[in-house]
């Protein structure tokens, strides 16, 4: 799954536009947070109750900077009370309502009840399970650097496929971490300034263990180039170049949609990307370029269409197929806009053999 350029555009190009801010401010203007302190004086979150499954989570607790997610912290209550038993003692809660809210409205924001979580800069740490059994979620926001992971700590998130990370891919920040615990496709969008700079699709893999010999040893399998594209990391950070590498073999190995998506993103948002990866993702693209149109047609991805159209990436013909397909669904703006593209180059042909 992917983060829509015009989802992008809605949403603000960095994902933090007054729209998604209001959006998130609004459900966060009533809520119960359960917290303890930990021994250096900041709080560790435990338990979050709301109104919403859009979850951003506040700097601050208790007048303390938020810098640790427990274990557990999002997983469904049996584990919450096992694991906060014997701590009660040294459990705080801050409360925020309106006016007549009544604090009863508040759900646990747990389980299958969160979709997308906004992690401030100041959390540092994730603990164990901590999105265990959270089956609906769907999007990461993190604004800082994550420097401990816990164990399982996204164990059967089987809906998590966008990760936004407010920083730039030569930043070690913990993507690396939490990519290791993600085998499903997970793509993972870089943001600076307001700016999108990167973007990359790291495909499923899956694992097995064959057994080998009569003494019980086993050779272990691995099926997808996800596994391969996710050790292109250095010191923590994206390691572009071995990234871009993976794609040769990939082709081999992944689905036309994966390897159209992983072009894409590259073409799209070319950081750091060399001429001959340049080359070797838009020779993919062109040579596949009628059912590349016909999904982002279909998808209505507007501005991916004419980023390929401006990089002749795409030509008349697969225009000519854009407005068909456009018509055909009924999406008129997409069919104007497409036959304006071709007047256009037309007007440009014209004038240039103007004298």
């Amino acid at each position: 799954m992917v983060i829509s350029e015009d989802y992008m555009q809605k949403m603000g190009r960095n994902g933090t536009n007054e729209n998604r801010k209001g959006r998130l401010m609004e459900q966060m203007n009533n809520y119960r947070i359960i917290w303890k302190k930990r021994t250096d004086g900041s709080a560790c979150l435990l338990r979050v109750y709301g109104e919403f499954p859009c979850i951003r989570l506040p700097e601050e607790i208790g007048g303390v900077p938020l810098t640790e997610i427990a274990a557990y912290c999002f997983a469904p209550v049996t584990h919450f009370k096992a694991e906060t038993s014997d701590q009660q003692a040294d459990i705080f809660e801050e409360v925020v309502t309106e006016d007549g809210y009544s604090v009863k409205n508040l759900r646990e924001l747990a389980g299958n009840a969160i979709e997308e979580v906004e992690i401030p800069a100041s959390v540092h740490t994730i603990g164990n399970c901590a999105f265990y059994n959270c089956r609906n979620l769907k999007k990461l926001y993190l604004h800082g650097k994550i420097d401990q992971l816990g164990s399982d700590a996204f164990m059967n998130t089987t809906a998590f496929h966008q990760m936004m990370l407010f920083y730039s891919p030569q930043t070690a920040g913990g993507a690396d971490k939490i990519l290791k615990q993600i085998t499903s496709d997970l793509e993972v969008v870089f943001t600076e300034d307001g700016q999108v700079t990167a973007k990359l699709l790291y495909p499923e893999y899956y694992e097995s263990y064959d057994e080998i010999a009569p003494a019980h040893i086993f050779g272990r399998s691995i099926t997808g180039e996800g596994f391969r594209a996710r050790q292109c990391m250095k010191d923590g950070k994206v390691d572009l170049a071995g990234y871009d590498a993976v794609f040769a073999q990939a082709c081999v190995e992944e689905s036309e949609q994966t390897l159209s998506q992983m072009a894409l993103d590259r073409l799209c948002y070319p950081y750091d990307l060399k001429e001959e990866h340049r080359q070797q993702y838009s020779s993919y693209v062109r040579e596949h370029s009628s059912k590349i149109v016909i999904s982002l047609t279909d998808k209505k991805e507007l501005s991916i269409l004419q980023e390929l159209y401006q990089k002749k990436l795409i030509d008349d013909r697969n225009l000519a197929e854009c407005m068909k397909r456009a018509a055909e669904a009924g999406w008129a703006e997409g069919a104007a806009v497409f036959l304006g593209w071709q007047a256009s180059k037309r007007t440009q042909r014209k004038n240039r053999y103007e004298f």
